[in-house]
């Protein structure tokens, strides 16, 4: 790479067109080179006279990225010149944005050239380039838009590989007095998108979407760590749902046996017959059961007599006699005289 560093004036306050910059000889050897330098480190000075500095290739890095698309490498900046009136820009090779690299100050480019590009560089027909960037009014260079094949000159000594033009009337380049900066107008569409003013630049679509990304960002960094007073981990929550589990099987537990302590009583003072100890148990565990159960039993007269029962027995007799009432009972529950006396044996 090669540069002026004759004492040129400073830059007019405004810019003519964002399609100036430096010359920079593609290769001695003929050959399409794979890296390329495209914004020099420090103070740089074209042969117009306009001066530009490169503080920090980081930035022009960042905002690069933050615009989200490869930049084109085209002929005679095409891209700046043409494409804004419709006009065919193709690109001769491309410079991904992960190949991107800031070294020593300066911002470097690995290009992946079109079988067409490569073949007007290795035919001579172009032998130097020349990178397109946005630059605010104090000359600073704001991002990289593309990168032109060029044979025309901007520097003092050397052939330039970009050219000095100013955009032809009809062209929808414009300046943004304020920042002092030129570039490219933006679409509704675009504009509508970023939801940014109808004089918006493409400098401030550049600083709406890198906006954005730093809240997407934020948004991630939030959801990887969220609020404790909001959120729970999965673990804490297994956890608590185990106790609660726990906790309800011993409520259950517990109820079950007083239930099971209710029935057996009311069977013991005979206001309950045995064969139906099943169906309390049941109806005791619904909802308010036990508590129609007690108001059941209160009420309920003795119904079975255990003693009359023992005193039925016979010695030797291997069958309960039953009582007037016990035979009863078992009509009317539907049993069998041997079904009712086995419950009495069980007792």
């Amino acid at each position: 790479m090669t540069t002026t560093h004759a004492p040129y004036p400073k830059q007019p306050d405004t810019p003519e067109t964002v399609a100036v910059a430096l010359n920079m000889q593609l290769g001695a050897n003929g050959q399409p080179p794979e890296w390329l330098p495209l914004i020099p480190a420090g103070t740089f000075t074209g042969r117009d006279g306009r001066q530009w500095t490169n503080p920090n290739p980081e930035l022009i890095l960042a905002a690069c990225r933050a615009v989200g698309r490869d930049i084109p490498l085209d002929i005679e900046h095409a891209t700046e010149v043409k494409g804004p009136k419709g006009e065919p820009a193709p690109a001769q090779g491309w410079f991904r944005l992960d190949d991107l690299e800031a070294r020593d100050g300066a911002l470097w480019g690995r290009v992946e050239w079109n079988d067409s590009g490569r073949a007007l560089v290795e035919g001579k027909a172009y032998k130097y380039y020349s990178p397109a960037f946005l630059y605010d009014g104090e000359g600073q260079v704001k991002a990289l838009k593309s990168v032109g094949l060029t044979n025309t000159h901007n520097l003092r000594e050397l052939p330039a590989l970009n050219q000095q033009s100013t955009p032809p009337p009809d062209s929808e380049h414009h300046e943004n007095p304020e920042r002092g900066e030129t570039d490219m107008p933006l679409s509704e569409a675009m504009r509508a998108a970023l939801g940014l003013k109808n004089d918006a630049s493409e400098a401030d679509a550049i600083q709406a979407i890198g906006t954005l990304k730093t809240q997407h960002q934020t948004a991630l960094n939030r959801a990887e760590t969220p609020d404790p007073e909001k959120f729970v981990t999965k673990a804490d929550y297994q956890l608590a749902l185990n106790r609660a589990t726990a906790a309800e099987a011993r409520i259950k537990a517990a109820d079950d046996q007083a239930i099971a302590d209710e029935v057996d009583a009311a069977i013991k003072a005979g206001k309950v017959a045995p064969a139906s100890k099943d169906y309390h148990l049941a109806t005791c565990r619904q909802d308010g059961g036990l508590e129609r159960f007690r108001e059941f039993v209160k009420s309920a007269p003795a119904i079975v007599s255990t003693e009359a029962a023992t005193a039925n027995k016979k010695p030797g007799d291997s069958k309960t006699s039953l009582t007037d009432e016990q035979v009863a009972l078992c009509q009317q529950m539907g049993i069998s005289e041997d079904e009712f006396r086995s419950s009495l044996d069980d007792k």
